[in-house]
């Protein structure tokens, strides 16, 4: 029989919990005059989609290591 001590387990370390979205203030309305279009709470930008101005497209994602890069 073996010492409870002497057992291993084996796992995944225990990691935090991902930040939460962040939220803006709710009920706001869309700043086109005339438009009364209601923003989500999480939509940062002071117009709706259709009056937001382009933006620039900012690609992310996984980056390659060094070594895979090469």
């Amino acid at each position: 029989m073996t010492d409870v001590a002497e057992e291993r387990f084996r796992g995944a370390p225990v990691r935090s919990l991902p930040r939460p979205n962040r939220q803006y203030e709710p009920g706001r309305v869309c700043a086109q005059p005339g438009c009364g279009t209601r923003l989500s709470r999480y939509n940062k930008w002071r117009f709706c989609w259709q009056h937001e101005p382009v933006h620039a497209y900012v690609p992310r994602g996984k980056r390659r290591s060094k070594r895979a890069a090469a």
